[in-house]
């Protein structure tokens, strides 16, 4: 399945990332930025686990290999875009963060930039880069977790995979640590991506059983996470202690928006605005925050981060239309999207096997 081609999940997308920025920018959405990088994490693990069951299902395994080709040719162009424009930046501000950026730019590459922020090294303009590094450790060890799965637990994948995600936020609302720790480490976010993941083994245990899914408006829980985002703030000392138990209500909050964009459709969160910037929302979480923490025009107000996020929607679609969307077109050229031989063996195995037995093909 092409998730890409679903406008409503693209409209969750868009949704994710202005809420983000519009917590950045200071516009009254306090808990924009808990709740919308929750809802990616939610997104992301239903994505990418859609995607694992699906070339399970027709090739009877998974090509890691063409797993991470096709996830670096979606982020990294982007990524070495700004990791590239950003010293300039610096240069050009008379920013003295710019002595530190190799360390800064080192650990956003490698994706271990939230691990080198918890051991105490501030990465100035990178610093909301964290969640990509929580992504990436996802993307690299979920694969192998789910082959694993399949191979020997097949049967009950479902309920393992529920049971982790039912432990990982346990464990995120309950554990006690650093306030970055808690924040930004790979096992206090887990749970958001897990929770994602068991919504796609659900829905594809569902489907393979023939099931009607119940179709549902994905607009009730883009009003509710839009309310609930903009619950008022009472400042850190108040705030913190509720971030972990939050995040576990945006994140059901999020699988249940996920579910009704998946089920069903709503003209708003299908709309063109929000597809557009589910579109662009890669790039735009990269440059925002980029520019925003930038010296640029001077002191940081609402009027002013408005301004360089408007410049950062402009870089964005620009990053989309002349380096993401290009790049992307090489999955044909590489390959990545073709069976593995192993994946082709399979398929004859299988043919051959429905000719001696046509009970097989049953």
């Amino acid at each position: 399945m092409q998730h890409s081609r679903n406008r409503d999940l693209d409209g969750v997308r868009g949704l994710a990332v202005l809420l983000v920025v519009a917590s950045h920018v200071g516009l009254p959405v306090r808990w924009g930025g808990l709740s919308g990088v929750t809802l990616f994490f939610v997104l992301s693990g239903y994505l990418i686990t859609s995607l694992l069951i699906a070339e399970w299902d027709r090739w009877g395994s998974v090509s890691l290999w063409r797993f991470w080709g096709r996830r670096a040719l979606r982020l990294l162009p982007a990524l070495l875009l700004l990791l590239s424009l950003v010293p300039l930046l610096l240069w050009a501000t008379g920013d003295g963060r710019l002595s530190g950026y190799p360390v800064a730019g080192l650990a956003s590459l490698f994706y271990v930039g939230n691990w080198v922020r918890i051991a105490g090294t501030d990465l100035g303009l990178l610093n909301h880069l964290w969640s990509l590094s929580v992504e990436e450790q996802f993307y690299v060890v979920w694969p192998a977790v789910f082959i694993a799965l399949m191979a020997w637990l097949r049967s009950r994948a479902l309920t393992v995979v529920l049971g982790l995600a039912a432990l990982a936020t346990f464990y995120s609302v309950w554990t006690r640590g650093t306030a970055i720790r808690l924040d930004i480490s790979t096992e206090t976010n887990a749970f958001a991506l897990l929770l994602g993941a068991s919504l796609a083994f659900g829905l594809a245990a569902v489907r393979r059983r023939g099931w009607a899914l119940p179709a549902s408006s994905p607009l009730v829980p883009f009003v509710v996470m839009v309310a609930v985002s903009a619950f008022p703030g009472h400042g850190l000392a108040v705030d913190h202690p509720l971030f972990r138990p939050l995040g576990a209500v945006y994140a059901m909050v999020g699988v249940w928006l996920v579910y009704a964009a998946v089920s069903g459709h709503s003209p708003v969160v299908g709309s063109r605005v929000l597809v557009f910037f589910g579109t662009i929302s890669y790039a735009l979480y990269l440059w925002h925050q980029a520019l925003i923490n930038s010296r640029l025009l001077g002191e940081h107000s609402t009027p002013r981060n408005l301004l360089l996020v408007g410049a950062a929607v402009l870089v964005s679609w620009l990053s989309w239309v002349l380096v993401e969307r290009p790049v992307g077109r090489l999955r044909r050229r590489l390959r990545l999207d073709q069976p593995s031989a192993r994946q082709r063996a399979y398929v004859r195995a299988g043919a051959q096997a429905a000719e001696t037995d046509p009970a097989t093909a049953r």
